[in-house]
């Protein structure tokens, strides 16, 4: 049996495994689904790949390089959420060694996962032959044009959120042209335009596959994104997934940028202690700004008896989401339904207990101001995500 079979089985089962520890609420591993099913992903692909190729894309020396990359590009995103505030986390590692991890780790699936699934694509559907495409003095006006959607999105968050996915690309791929590395625009000069194709539609599938994996975690992100707060699918508003294709186009050339920058040995290593510094800047700032709830450990559910309380201990249950609830009474049930709906979290619990909040019928007769002044959550699009929540399941318990 060859290394290519072997890593075939191997992430195919790591895989598998995912989805099993999702379903019987395995401690802590639950808390890291999402990311065992993203790097499983990457790895069959890049091994498929690599049965076409003889070449592997990801499993050589470069990964931890390319794992820091993706961080720090992704990072650049979440200070961008800092203003736009369209999306926060519910029920992360309250340990902050494993939510940093977490964080390196999934948002160091970004990039790898664009790139295997683009070339997957790519190496079927090769160089499609279009009219040639030439600008006149291109780098200038995209650039420019990248540098103008930012300022708007920081001046006016509320109705140009959405440039925050179309920005970089202009940028980088401006800057690209200019220095000589691949760009989509070189690619449109010779009328190729097979790679534009593969990066929109390795977009859409990885987009795709972001929502149905996230929707399913314990720990997650929820959108909270204007004027598209009801109409969603998974936890995605439905317009946003055209809001991947182009998403797809900022990695590729992020990913053209740093292959241009990567001549020599020194930038590669100057290119990822920056990423990396950046990172854990960021890290600091989602945990202050981003971060809604962390999973609630079980020795802090003081609504629970004490008796019951240790033998969740001394059976090894770490958190809420490891209890047993049939062996809880009706009140105990309120409230660590309470604490689970949309994971509102320990600290959120007890502030509306302070107010003879204890079930999810008496949040469901909130109004968001009033919710927003229990909570001391100023941001009223996630406030109403708590509010929608309760109403719904209000009405499926009555």
């Amino acid at each position: 049996m060859n290394k290519q079979v072997i890593f075939l089985i191997v992430s195919l089962l790591a895989h598998l495994s995912g989805y099993f520890i999702l379903f019987f609420k395995i401690e802590p591993f639950q808390y890291f689904s999402y990311i065992i099913l993203w790097w499983s992903y990457i790895i069959f692909m890049d091994v498929l790949i690599s049965l076409k190729k003889d070449k592997y894309l990801i499993l050589n020396k470069d990964l931890p390089f390319l794992i820091i990359f993706s961080c720090g590009f992704w990072c650049v995103f979440e200070i961008v959420n800092i203003r736009i505030q369209n999306w926060f986390y519910i029920n992360l590692p309250s340990y902050i060694y494993q939510r940093y991890t977490g964080y390196l780790l999934a948002y160091g699936t970004v990039i790898p996962a664009i790139y295997v699934t683009k070339k997957f694509i790519y190496s079927f559907i090769g160089d499609m032959k279009i009219k040639s495409i030439l600008i006149k003095n291109y780098p200038v006006y995209s650039i420019l044009l990248g540098l103008i959607t930012l300022l708007l999105i920081f001046l006016y968050p509320v109705y140009f959120f959405c440039f925050a996915w179309i920005f970089l690309s202009f940028i980088l791929d401006g800057y690209n042209y200019l220095k000589g590395y691949a760009s989509f625009m070189n690619d449109f000069e010779k009328g190729l335009a097979g790679k534009f194709i593969a990066t929109a539609l390795s977009g859409l599938i990885c987009g795709i596959l972001w929502e149905t994996w996230n929707f399913w975690s314990v720990s997650k992100w929820v959108y909270t994104v204007p004027f598209f707060e009801d109409l969603k699918l998974f936890e995605m508003p439905v317009p946003g997934y055209i809001g991947f294709l182009v998403f797809s186009f900022e990695v590729v050339a992020f990913l053209n940028f740093i292959e241009g920058i990567r001549l020599r040995q020194r930038n590669n290593i100057l290119a990822a202690l920056c990423c990396l510094i950046f990172s854990v800047f960021s890290f600091v700032m989602i945990d202050r700004h981003t971060v809604f709830s962390y999973a609630a450990k079980v020795e802090k559910l003081n609504f629970i008896e004490k008796e019951k309380l240790n033998y969740f201990i001394k059976s090894g249950v770490e958190t809420s989401y490891g209890i047993d609830h049939s062996l809880l009474d009706k009140n105990e049930r309120d409230r660590i339904n309470l604490l689970h709906l949309k994971g509102m979290g320990i600290d959120n619990l007890l502030k509306l207990q302070q107010h003879g909040i204890s079930n999810i019928n008496a949040l469901s007769e909130l109004d968001d101001r009033t919710l927003s002044n229990i909570l001391n959550e100023g941001n009223l699009r996630r406030i109403r995500v708590y509010i929608r929540a309760a109403k719904k399941a209000a009405d499926i318990n009555s």
